[in-house]
């Protein structure tokens, strides 16, 4: 293993032939705290959590240095790693981490040619969240029939009403898209919400990390696309 990163799909040491320097990581996103110190007060008051009921988090910024490998013509490995990247949005992917992916900016910061050696920095700004990398219906189905409908993955046939236990197992809230082949309805925390044929987006179906039991009422194949996100 080079401990590459993929870029949107490319990996650096197979496509451009570059080794990171040191194991590549991606920094903590920023907490963006709010305090006010009241001269009347102890301490200070801390509004961070009050619009959001959660932490906010700010963007990952950071960079990663990489060594050319020898015999690769500078210049050339230079025009390619920046037409395809500098300034341009990707998906990032650490091959230390496989399972997540990671959204934003990249730029190429520096690049330094040495007599025996070359290296070029890349500069990150990456979304706080990272992603899974499959999303559930690219992956198998899990259920256990014999005592309660459960499903993990997102592929199931609705007739007449059917109860689904979708699972995140991310750290965060994740809202997925359901597309259905006919109109059904939704009870999911004491309330019902309607989908129609097609693409159906709904925060207020966001599933919790954890187990999110749904009835499902209707007749129709229905397909739950999510991924599931973390820090």
């Amino acid at each position: 293993m080079h401990h590459s990163i993929i870029i949107s799909g490319k990996n650096t040491y197979t496509e451009w032939g570059i080794v990171p320097t040191s194991r590549p990581h991606i920094v903590p996103p920023e907490v963006k705290t709010s305090d006010v110190d009241l001269p009347s007060s102890h301490g200070v008051l801390d509004y961070t959590d009050l619009l959001l009921a959660e932490t906010p988090y700010g963007q990952r910024k950071g960079s990663w240095e990489f060594v050319v490998k020898p015999g690769n013509r500078w210049a050339d490995v230079y025009s390619s790693i920046m037409n395809y990247m500098h300034g341009t949005k990707h998906t990032v992917i650490l091959e230390d981490d496989p399972d997540f992916l990671y959204t934003g900016r990249l730029q190429v910061n520096d690049w330094k040619s040495e007599e025996r050696y070359s290296t070029i920095t890349i500069d990150y700004n990456l979304d706080p969240f990272k992603y899974s990398v499959e999303a559930s219906d690219d992956m198998e189905w899990q259920w256990n029939d014999l005592f309660q409908d459960v499903v993990r993955y997102g592929r199931f046939t609705v007739t007449g009403s059917k109860y689904r236990n979708l699972i995140n197992r991310g750290k965060r809230p994740a809202i997925p898209t359901f597309t259905c082949s006919a109109p059904v309805s939704v009870l999911y925390h004491d309330n019902t919400y309607d989908l129609v044929t097609g693409k159906n987006y709904n925060a207020n179906l966001a599933l919790l990390p954890g187990d999110n039991e749904m009835l499902f009422t209707g007749n129709a194949e229905v397909t739950a696309s999510y991924r599931e996100v973390s820090l």
